[in-house]
């Protein structure tokens, strides 16, 4: 089932398509059904598969069991993202990485650069795959109802059997869980789960990705941030105790010297069109101290995340987008001066 095939089925339960996002009717039901469209995915398999990635990303994957899941990143030598994903490890044979759609090609085509000398194989399998997300209270718990799984926990990737094919799910935390579904299957599988669970379009997820503080990179910001200016050191995205990767010692260096000058912040502002990854923001003056990483809409107006001139936020400067929309800022749900080494 090709992405127009999708959208005629999607089309055919009551959704409402706006480019990549689909919406459906807001409901207040405890289980909501979310089409993920616009996240895509990398397989990474073979038998070199985790050695290889050890030596690539910010992540730890030896320490990582086998089953579970960590937030990470493949930097450039100057240690500048260019991906960032949630690796999901299925052994140490296999993972695959979700990212949106726009930079699967990207990131794959920067780690097979290094995979030449492993028995490893990369493949984007965005198109012959979709992810789908169950998001509610307790929806780990939900979900191991509806599939008939055992006790899911956050964290925790786990397979299981859909008429013949195998669906990867992880649990991102206490409110979310995606399935990694064959196209061929993902109809049936929405149909059965939409029995218990309200349609929701991609916007839910993305608010609480936000609400969380959680970085997504695409191409439009591939190689502009270092990683603890998106925050993701405090995410357990990176490690600093393994060895060495691409980039590493740049990573290190800033945060052993304590040189980040921008962070990661969340904000909102009054509704109007969507403002698009990497688009500047500005203080009182009118030069960029930061570039906006993602946003969605919600009840509240355009919910956002955006990598911000600390010294700027501190001295209480308006925020502003270059359309003129002024941002207020929000808390985050970690402490973001926090030292992941102390």
């Amino acid at each position: 089932m090709d992405q127009q095939q999708w959208q005629d089925f999607l089309t055919g339960e009551g959704a409402i398509w706006e480019g990549p996002k689909v919406h459906f009717p807001e409901t207040e039901a405890d289980l909501h059904l979310v089409d993920l469209t616009p996240l895509g995915a990398i397989s990474i398999k073979g038998p070199d598969s985790q050695k290889f990635l050890q030596g690539q990303l910010t992540c730890d994957l030896i320490t990582l069991p086998d089953g579970r899941s960590t937030l990470g990143a493949h930097c450039n030598p100057k240690g500048r993202m260019i991906s960032a994903f949630n690796a999901l490890k299925v052994s140490q044979q296999e993972f695959v990485f979700r990212m949106p759609r726009d930079l699967t090609n990207i990131a794959r085509d920067a780690l097979a650069k290094y995979a030449v000398f492993f028995k490893t194989e990369l493949a984007d399998i965005s198109e012959h795959f979709r992810w789908l997300g169950l998001q509610g209270k307790n929806a780990p718990q939900a979900t191991t109802k509806l599939l008939g799984l055992n006790d899911l926990t956050a964290g925790e990737v786990r397979t299981f059997d859909f008429k013949g094919e195998r669906i990867l799910v992880q649990a991102l935390n206490d409110r979310q869980v995606a399935l990694l579904v064959p196209s061929v299957s993902a109809p049936g599988l929405w149909q059965q789960l939409s029995d218990k669970a309200d349609p929701a379009g991609y916007d839910r997820w993305q608010q609480l990705q936000i609400e969380n503080g959680v970085p997504q990179l695409y191409a439009a910001t591939s190689e502009l941030f270092i990683p603890q200016m998106t925050n993701l050191h405090l995410l357990g995205g990176v490690s600093f105790k393994k060895g060495c990767y691409t980039g590493q010692e740049v990573v290190a260096r800033m945060q052993f010297r304590g040189a980040a000058k921008r962070r990661l912040y969340r904000a909102i502002c009054p509704s109007g069109e969507i403002p698009t990854p990497g688009q500047p923001v500005f203080g009182e003056g009118e030069q960029s101290i930061g570039n906006l990483v993602e946003s969605c809409r919600s009840e509240k107006g355009i919910e956002l995340l955006a990598v911000l001139t600390i010294a700027k936020v501190a001295a209480g400067e308006q925020m502003r987008l270059e359309d003129g929309r002024s941002l207020e800022l929000q808390e985050l749900p970690y402490d973001a001066d926090a030292d992941p080494l102390a």
